[in-house]
């Protein structure tokens, strides 16, 4: 069966020295990719221009993320000495005009910026310094305040989607936190979840839900209700997950007629390696396939050897996409995920160990086409019929319908109580004359 390249490689770049854990930016139409440790460059995902180059920053840049501010595309980039936000129209008009692009001086002197959020309604701006998480202006330069409370390094924080005054913030003590950013309470704490980090945050605005992931491939599913006391809906193991998956495969499917991208360790090769959690991101399958049009509660989960589609509702890994073939990485430290155009997904990937960063694009026809075989692999549209271990007990209900009782005769109880007396009788009597 001829192979089918899910992933696109737009185009690669390489970097001066490794950027393997830093926070990089995508979205539908740009990434967003540090150059020359101190520069910027902007690429369009659909075009092979010259990239747009920021300059500003003089220190490393750290932390990248694309979003809006009234209806703007704007990028919010962080070093130790500023964050600026960038109004990408605007810089590109400025080069056009033959000025040097510039942006927004929002913070200053925040540290080392591991992670970067913006939310849009608020204009609030979360920079996530040490164990602190700083909340900035993202219009003008102004310090609204700090949130203070992890015992480690902050490692992610995101606002809440339905809540703008909601933010919880993740950290390397293994803890999360529900804060309120009006007033800087923490409405809610956990307890220790995991002896790995915690590495990446997402909501589920439809379920009300968010979910967060560990360095050793844990995943905890909480529901966040009105009252914030969060409570789990569901722990998965992505390791667990994928040998069980394999297993599946094994039982459904002969060798050759097997999905591409779907392969188990005994193809792909046989060292197994940690699977930490390092992107967590929510896009529907773009499948014709009726049956997984109705999944609607889909993750994708981005590793550092691909990435894993899972149904939160099932708790059952549905798809792998390894990064094999002829792509420019294999093992990725980071991942930048959106959304693109034509149902495609756009993937910017750091290399885990060299200096490299490339843009990968996920084909939805070859998605389309690994769904549907994967669906009539695992036969979707059949009934499951379960075989019992045991059989029904005679009084059990299930048999109202398959057994058929018969008119009982009638019991002559007084004749059987005197016949089992006169027999007892004589017994007795027998044996007392046995003995004298």
């Amino acid at each position: 069966m001829a192979a089918v390249q899910y992933f696109i490689e737009r185009f690669s770049v390489t970097c001066n020295k490794p950027v393997s854990h830093l926070q990089l930016a995508c979205c539908p139409s740009h990434c967003a990719v540090p150059w020359q440790d101190k520069s910027i460059r902007i690429y369009e995902n659909n075009n092979l221009e010259p990239p747009l180059e920021l300059t500003g920053h003089h220190g490393d840049v750290s932390a990248m993320v694309f979003g809006t501010l009234r209806d703007r595309l704007v990028l919010c980039s962080a070093s130790e000495d500023y964050v600026i936000v960038w109004d990408i129209d605007r810089c590109y008009r400025q080069i056009k005009e033959g000025v040097i692009a510039s942006g927004r001086v929002v913070g200053t002197l925040l540290g080392k910026v591991e992670h970067l959020s913006l939310c849009p309604l608020s204009a609030k701006l979360a920079a996530c310094s040490g164990s602190r998480v700083f909340l900035l202006n993202a219009e003008r330069e102004d310090v609204l305040g700090f949130l203070k409370a992890h015992l480690g390094p902050v490692t992610a924080s995101e606002f809440c989607q339905w809540d703008v005054n909601l933010l919880i913030s993740i950290s390397e003590d293994r803890t999360f936190k529900i804060w309120d950013v009006k007033k800087g309470d923490i409405l809610f704490e956990s307890a220790v979840l995991s002896a790995y980090p915690l590495l990446s945050l997402f909501f589920v605005e439809q379920n009300s839900q968010f979910i967060i992931g560990s360095g050793d491939g844990q995943l905890w599913c909480y529901t966040l209700p009105v009252d914030h006391k969060c409570r789990l809906v569901t722990k998965l193991d992505l390791s667990k997950l994928e040998q069980k998956h394999e297993r599946n495969l094994r039982k459904t499917s002969s060798p050759q007629n097997r999905p591409d991208g779907m392969t188990g360790n005994e193809v792909r090769g046989t060292v197994e390696t940690a699977k930490p959690v390092l992107k967590i991101w929510a896009q529907k399958l773009q499948s014709s396939h009726a049956s997984l049009q109705q999944r609607g509660s889909c993750v994708w989960i981005g590793s550092s050897d691909g990435l894993y589609l899972l149904d939160l509702d099932t708790s059952e890994l549905l798809m792998i996409l390894p990064l094999k073939g002829d792509l420019s990485i294999s093992m990725s430290g980071s991942w930048a995920v959106s959304n693109g155009l034509g149902g495609n997904m756009c993937c910017l990937v750091t290399s885990l160990f060299g200096t490299s960063v490339a843009l990968f694009e996920v084909n939805s026809a070859g998605l389309d086409e690994l769904c549907f075989r994967m669906a009539m692999g695992f036969s979707v549209d059949e009934q499951l019929s379960v075989v019992p271990s045991s059989p029904l007990m005679t009084m059990s209900p299930l048999n109202a319908e398959l057994a058929k009782h018969g008119r009982k005769p009638q019991r002559k109880i007084g004749w059987s109580l005197q016949n089992h007396t006169r027999t007892h009788f004589v017994a007795k009597k027998k044996q007392l004359f046995w003995i004298n």
